[in-house]
């Protein structure tokens, strides 16, 4: 996900009527980016909380060389720097 596409999915997720459902194919991967930036840019969730959406819990499973979902931690990195300021 781009940083412009962050925005426009922070600003449609900001104007949505409530409850929103959000779900990819998997629910666990594109789901949870959703879902962090919601927490994190809306609800005001603290990042390591909001972090918590992309974790095996909800069957995550981003482990480098071996998950093709570890694609979705590398890019919510770089959103966070880019978007928001904030560095892990």
């Amino acid at each position: 996900m781009s940083p412009q596409q962050a925005r426009q999915l922070i600003a449609l997720l900001q104007t949505a009527p409530k409850p929103i459902l959000i779900h990819c194919q998997a629910g666990a991967d594109r789901t949870g980016m959703a879902a962090m930036l919601y927490l994190q840019q809306i609800a005001g969730i603290d990042e390591e909380i909001s972090e918590r959406q992309l974790s095996v819990r909800y069957g995550h499973i981003g482990l480098p060389y071996i998950s093709a979902a570890f694609a979705m931690d590398e890019n919510w990195e770089i959103l966070e720097e880019v978007l928001f300021g904030l560095t892990s």
